[in-house]
């Protein structure tokens, strides 16, 4: 029996290591074959099919017995196995979007179409075969923690530190194999646990077949290891994919070349981002004189001087600034593999940013990049910023304008020297970063901050901010140079007797966005969300605002009408009959609610809290899932050493302490560790962050598989449905909290978060009274 309970124990790891890969695997290709909105989708189907599957589990338990556990379950995680590679293929496969033969010419081209290349069949279609590995994986979980309730904390907490190991594994497995190859890995584990399995149930004609599978993924996992890519896009969002020349996965994306006669060649980052290869010293003569916001601030400055370019990416704003014989230059970029495939790909360009000149290139988020420069900047600049990473969207965490937020600006100008120059041009989004200069510039001490910002428009946007205030011959030298650039007119006039009424409305209008709300949405942009949905199924075009959330309202419909009919309609009907002699039914699953829904949300929060901090977002994920998992993981094993006569005492004290250390880590932490230990290597900040959340993510993986010991033996059937309840709230959560992010801020986000452990904290002492009426009488 023993052997058993390990090999249990085992495959709930195996599972849980399968599923998560697989998650975070199709974040990468929703980022190819749909877009990074769709980052949060993969969260959803994740969440909602293992509820679906706890739910078959509680409708017919014969799916997984007590009697010959292992044999059934072995099957089920065959059949995940199985629908994880056909998910894996119909994501490449089906024409999920429309493409372009040639590259856009800029982001705002692409952006403004790029919900009308969805197509709503192929979409429709690919959902519930995604879904389906995730429902075979909560059917294990659920059949396993119910058949083996006395032994959950060990079960549960197998099957957290799986989904930490899975999470730590995916990085380095992408920088070695194609995205979707990584499937292999999938089949090869989780078939090499399934045949462990069968031989302990005797099959071993079944044992056998998992085996030669697990084999069989091990050479195609070694192929690509060696670097053929067998599994190939098909079909990428927007691009034509006949005309991607070559392409490199990496944990944030994949950066791919495009190539065509007319346009020349683009680097892609991942389908959100198309930047053109400069190769001609005539083609970056021809980038630095179209547009303003590329060129204007290298002619305000002598030859030599210190630049820094963040969203550097293929390099054309360092082609532009190498052209007005600029040399001293720092290429930023937060996917910085970008700068080695331009230079290796293109070594003998005559103008390649990335082979000429004293180019540094530094991979790391703009601001991190910026903050632990050791010598000041004469110039810092950012045209656009289009890194909407997969991985940060997953949790909300990244954002271009965490580059533009006022602690951003107090950044730049804690680094530009005394005479420099901050360069941003960000289009119809220019104002917003002009309140945020001038917030810094306040807090510096600036009075008036409008003094120190030149704001004009040309062919495009543009903002020029000085630390000091800006001298009338500056400003005429720059009204000179604009005149290039099918000058308009000037907004903010820096030498002017008085700010213009259109300035004074820039500094006046809406708030400032800050580190807690990089974004300036309002409450009534839930009406616009509203209109979206309405425009979308009508074919109007309700506007940009709306455009903005119309990812988030397909997942929200998804998730709701998928969750009624999966798990609400059918609890009320034969689940509830199951249930109907139990007693405190409802307060037990809504104290699961809040644990589903607080811990999603905590640690959503805490990747954005601590993105800056680490310096990178896809290391932030993956720190913060990887502390938070292998702890919970702990502390669900821990729980098994509570004895059950202090178990409400013990639980109730575990809740209390979540509250605590949750404040103290939302509200202080982030602070200290700015002040001390921001100049600290990356590696360092890691392993300080690993650390700073360990208690947190150890206390928080005890009150679930400590209520479902607590739950009496006649209430074990209850336990799959917790466990959907519980999958299905986090979900919620990951959709809620992007909400109450944009509209009121992390601070608030994480309160909601708290909240609803405060509700499971009053809850917790009803989990034992979950008793059979006939049984209190």
């Amino acid at each position: 029996m023993q052997n058993r309970l390990r090999a249990t124990a085992a495959t709930m790891f195996v599972v849980s290591f399968g599923i998560i890969l697989f998650e975070l695997l199709l974040t990468r290709l929703f980022g190819v074959v749909l877009f990074a909105q769709f980052a949060h989708l993969a969260l959803a189907l994740a969440l909602l099919g293992i509820s679906v599957g706890a739910i078959a589990q509680h409708l017919k338990p014969s799916l997984l017995p007590d009697e010959g556990l292992e044999e059934r379950l072995a099957w089920v995680v065959v059949a995940q196995a199985v629908l994880t590679l056909v998910a894996v293929f119909a994501t490449v496969e089906f024409p999920v979007t429309v493409q372009f033969e040639e590259p856009p010419t800029t982001y705002q081209e692409r952006s403004g179409v790029k919900d009308d290349l969805l197509d709503p069949f192929w979409f429709g279609l690919l959902l519930p075969i995604l879904t389906a590995p995730f429902v075979a994986a909560g059917l294990a979980f659920s059949g396993v923690f119910q058949r083996r309730k006395d032994h959950i904390g060990i079960m549960y907490g197998a099957d957290l530190i799986g989904g930490a190991v899975g999470a730590v594994a995916f990085i380095p497995l992408l920088n070695l194999l194609s995205g979707p190859d990584l499937v292999f890995v999938i089949v090869a584990v989780t078939l090499g646990v399934a045949a462990l399995l069968f031989f302990l149930s005797g099959k071993k004609n079944a044992a056998a077949g998992a085996l030669l599978g697990m084999v069989g993924g091990l050479v195609f996992t070694g192929v690509g290891l060696l670097g053929g890519e067998l599994i190939h896009i098909r079909y990428a969002a927007g691009y034509a994919e006949e005309n991607v020349t070559y392409s490199n996965w990496t944990a944030l994306a994949r950066l791919s070349i495009h190539e065509d006669d007319k346009r020349g060649s683009f680097m892609l980052l991942d389908n959100t981002s198309a930047s053109e290869v400069v190769k001609t010293k005539k083609r970056a003569k021809r980038l630095a004189q179209q547009a303003a916001n590329r060129s204007v601030v290298h002619q305000l400055h002598d030859p030599g001087a210190r630049i820094a370019i963040l969203a550097a990416s293929a390099g054309p704003e360092v082609a532009v600034a190498q052209h007005y014989g600029h040399h001293d230059i720092v290429a930023i970029d937060i996917a910085g593999e970008l700068f080695d495939i331009v230079a290796e790909r293109f070594p003998d360009a005559e103008a390649n940013p990335y082979t000429h000149g004293n180019t540094e290139r530094v991979k790391s988020d703009g601001r991190a990049a910026i903050l632990h420069a050791q010598e000041p900047f004469d110039v810092i600049q950012m045209v656009h910023a289009n890194l909407w990473s997969s991985a940060g969207l997953l949790s909300n965490a990244w954002s271009p304008s965490l580059l533009e937020t006022e602690e951003a600006f107090e950044t730049y100008l804690d680094k530009l020297t005394d005479d420099g120059t901050l360069s941003f041009g960000r289009g119809s989004h220019t104002p917003n970063l002009v309140r945020s200069a001038a917030a810094a510039l306040r807090g510096r001490g600036a009075d008036p901050a409008w003094k120190h910002i030149l704001y004009v428009v040309a062919d495009s946007h543009l903002m020029l901010v000085k630390k000091r205030p800006w001298t009338k011959a500056e400003r005429d030298h720059a009204v000179k140079v604009l005149q290039r650039y099918r000058f308009q007119r000037i907004i903010i006039d820096p030498t002017a007797q008085k700010l213009s009424k259109e300035g004074r409305g820039i500094l006046s209008a809406e708030a400032v966005m800050t580190d807690d709300r990089p974004y300036l949405d309002r409450p009534d942009m839930v009406l616009d969300t509203l209109s979206s949905a309405v425009g979308m199924a009508t074919g109007q075009d309700t506007g940009a605002l709306a455009t903005l959330y119309r990812s988030v309202v397909l997942q929200a419909a998804f998730v709701l009408v998928a969750g009624g009919l999966f798990i609400i309609v059918p609890f009320l009907g034969q689940g509830r009959s199951q249930v109907r002699d139990l007693q405190k039914v409802p307060l037990a699953l809504l104290y699961v609610c809040g644990l589903g829904y607080g811990y999603l949300a905590v640690e959503t929060v805490l990747v954005h809290e601590l993105v800056l901090f680490v310096g990178h977002p896809t290391y932030a994920v993956t720190v913060v899932i990887l502390t938070m998992l292998l702890f919970s993981g702990i502390g669900s094993v821990l729980t098994e050493r509570i004895p059950m006569d202090k178990g409400v005492t013990a639980l109730r004290g575990i809740i209390a302490t979540v509250l605590v250390l949750g404040l103290i880590q939302a509200f202080v932490v982030p602070g200290i560790l700015h002040a001390f230990a921001l100049g600290l290597p990356p590696a360092v900040r890691m392993a300080l962050t690993f650390v700073v959340l360990a208690p947190l993510g150890l206390l928080m993986g005890m009150p679930f598989p400590l209520a479902m010991r607590l739950l009496p033996k006649d209430a074990a059937g209850l336990v799959p449905w917790a466990w959907a309840l519980n999958g299905w709230t986090s979900v919620v959560a990951s959709l809620v909290t992007v909400v109450v992010s944009r509209i009121y801020g992390y601070s608030t986000a994480f309160g909601v978060a708290l909240m609803a452990y405060a509700m499971a904290l009053v809850l917790a002492g009803f989990i034992p009274q979950v008793l059979r009426r006939d049984a209190t009488s």
